[in-house]
């Protein structure tokens, strides 16, 4: 039987321990959810007043991206570094699409902000491209840096033995 936690670490419930790795697991969940609350995060950011400071406009960008890596985080942990370019790729085009589908709410709505205004419908085709190629870049250079750490760490576990 595998063990997820040191001996002697305070233990989570059984029942709740399915739940999150079964989430972690499913690509479609994560991503999705992943999406939907970022682009709500972002709207949220950039309608509030105190973001017309650049150090806290900057600061609030930083936690959307570490957010953003930490969930990829997570559900990389689950696999094997061998499927990670092919989870990695099905991730972000399942969170892009869940951003673009929100999105669209958002512009349905009137709430989607863009630089002082709202977006339009004509906006969205930039917005969505420009969704695509953030997540391309960060999410993709994250997870090369992280298989490398990985393959590091895991090379000098097997040279100690």
């Amino acid at each position: 039987m595998t063990r997820y936690t040191p001996t002697g670490a305070p233990a989570v419930p059984p029942s709740r321990a399915v739940s999150l790795r079964a989430i972690s697991r499913s690509t479609l969940e994560l991503a999705g959810l992943t999406g939907i609350a970022l682009r709500l995060y972002r709207a949220a950011i950039l309608t509030l007043e105190s973001m017309s400071s650049w150090p806290v406009f900057i600061g609030a960008l930083l936690v959307g991206v570490v957010f953003v890596c930490g969930v990829l985080t997570w559900h990389l942990s689950n696999f094997p570094i061998k499927s990670w370019a092919r989870r990695v790729a099905l991730f972000v085009a399942i969170e892009v699409i869940a951003e673009f589908g929100m999105s669209s709410v958002l512009i349905a709505i009137g709430r989607e902000p863009l630089g002082t205004g709202l977006a339009t419908w004509a906006d969205w085709w930039p917005l969505a491209g420009q969704t695509l190629l953030e997540r391309v870049v960060v999410l993709g250079g994250y997870a090369g840096l992280l298989a490398g750490a990985m393959w590091v760490v895991t090379r000098r576990g097997q040279d100690q033995k």
